[in-house]
């Protein structure tokens, strides 16, 4: 598959934490998504469905749990605008060679959106350390 229009494929901490006015890196999240949509963006349909799942959760969100409705709609709305996001679907099943690095359990996710943006040709936008470590040529913190 070709490379896409994307040029940044967002993990679902940035995402998640640029729609969560309660997150401990909204104001960072946010104003450097609003910033790099120009670029060209996107996300997995992996962190699109992670993201209305957390929206929904009283434990993440409290009394601003949202119904799947609402959390579908605000997913939607931020990739809707001036500069749309893309979901990006996997063109192949899980590269073994990559997945085989995780170390841990909570790896897998990260890595499997390393394998994603290797597909689209673009950089993954993350705030998970480990993934910052074992691959900085893909892997950069907004």
């Amino acid at each position: 598959m070709p490379p896409s229009t994307i040029n940044i494929l967002l993990d679902n901490d940035v995402f998640f934490s640029a729609l969560h006015n309660g997150h401990k890196h909204y104001n960072r999240a946010r104003g450097w998504l609003n910033k790099a949509k120009v670029a060209g963006w996107g996300i997995a349909i992996e962190t699109y469905l992670s993201t209305v799942r957390l929206l929904m959760n009283e434990a993440v969100m409290g009394a601003n749990k949202q119904t799947a409705a609402a959390a579908i709609a605000a997913v939607e709305l931020e990739l809707s605008g001036k500069h749309p996001g893309k979901i990006i679907f996997a063109s192949a099943k899980p590269d073994a060679a990559i997945l085989g690095r995780a170390t841990g359990h909570k790896q897998v996710m990260d890595y499997w959106l390393v394998q994603l943006a290797r597909q689209e040709g673009c950089k993954l936008a993350t705030f998970d350390t480990g993934t910052l470590a074992n691959w900085p040529a893909i892997a950069f913190a907004p």
